[in-house]
């Protein structure tokens, strides 16, 4: 109980001091979090940080949201994001083409085989575990992606919708958010007579 009491206080100090008093624009921290949440629900993990940098430089977002949002995707949550979005994605190519049944047993066994430490370690100099393994991802890989893209594209325009509306509202309505807008938009005063 005493653990998700930090974890919570450490969500509500990150909400508070990196997103809603941020030095930045509504439209960029938005933007942040809606990459974070779409490079989070695609299936690069491992590169996934250096995705949301190089989108988040390229569209002119705060990356340090992105970067904080993409740890949503972690072993301990691989499979309650990408087991939907590999159905969608399954399900959505059905529609267009002839696609075989998922063969659950054969991703069964090689969860089981993956989760069993010892077992892990004695199949993992096998070459037939790496076949079985390239097998299964050629097999599921593309109905997984095209999941993931159409889930990933969903949840980053509704967080961005959401953001950016909670922290126009925050900034208006709330004391210290008022103090922020109002220094950002004497940042933006200056900025466009320099520029001018």
């Amino acid at each position: 109980m005493e653990s998700i009491r930090k974890i919570i206080t450490k969500i509500e100090q990150f909400a508070g001091h990196q997103i809603l008093h941020a030095d930045d624009s509504p439209h960029r921290l938005a933007l942040g979090i809606a990459l974070g949440f779409f490079v989070a629900w695609t299936p690069t993990i491992g590169l996934q940080m250096v995705i949301v940098v190089l989108l988040a430089t390229a569209l002119r977002a705060n990356n340090r949201v992105g970067i904080a949002l993409v740890w949503v995707s972690n072993p301990l949550t691989l499979i309650p994001i990408y087991l939907p979005n590999y159905w969608i994605g399954h399900n959505i190519l059905k529609l267009f083409c002839d696609r075989p049944a998922p063969d659950y047993s054969a991703l069964k066994q090689i969860l089981l085989e993956l989760f069993q430490f010892g077992n892990f370690f004695t199949h993992f100099y096998q070459a037939s575990f790496w076949r079985d393994m390239w097998a299964l991802f050629l097999n599921v890989s593309f109905d997984l992606w095209i999941g993931s893209l159409i889930a990933g594209l969903f949840l980053g325009a509704l967080s961005y919708i959401i953001s950016y509306k909670s922290i126009v509202w925050y900034r208006t309505r709330h004391p210290r958010g008022r103090r922020i807008f109002a220094i950002l938009q004497r940042r933006r005063e200056r900025r466009k007579a320099r520029d001018s």
